[in-house]
């Protein structure tokens, strides 16, 4: 498989894993998003716009599970609040109950999994 074959199956996969764990969130939260974009980001995991647009870079399926999914809830977080004030990460604690370990984890790790 060549690495542009290879990279399509992935984004295919990430559009599927992060959609359903978007779907989910939002649905049990009832938080209101837009849309969901697959991008090839260059400096960014994800990133949230204001118009409620969720964006993940397609590596993050490369992560372990907790950690993806650490991601995919820290964006989610920012549909309600578009910084990172202390509500805002009571936002994610909600979310996510062990939020504090996972985005150390991700902050030491994640160049181990994704190449920039």
């Amino acid at each position: 498989m060549t690495a542009s074959a290879q990279e399509t199956q992935y984004r295919k996969k990430a559009r599927e894993i992060i959609t359903n764990i978007v779907e989910k969130l939002c649905g049990e939260n009832n938080y209101k998003y837009n849309r969901i974009v697959i991008k090839n980001q260059r400096t960014r995991l994800g990133s949230c716009s204001s118009k409620g647009n969720l964006n993940f870079n397609w590596q993050i399926i490369k992560l372990p599970q907790v950690a993806m999914e650490y991601v995919v809830k820290h964006e989610i977080a920012h549909l309600i609040h578009q910084n990172h004030s202390k509500d805002f990460w009571g936002e994610v604690r909600k979310l996510d109950p062990n939020y504090k370990e996972n985005h150390r984890w991700v902050r030491e790790n994640v160049h181990k999994y994704i190449k920039f």
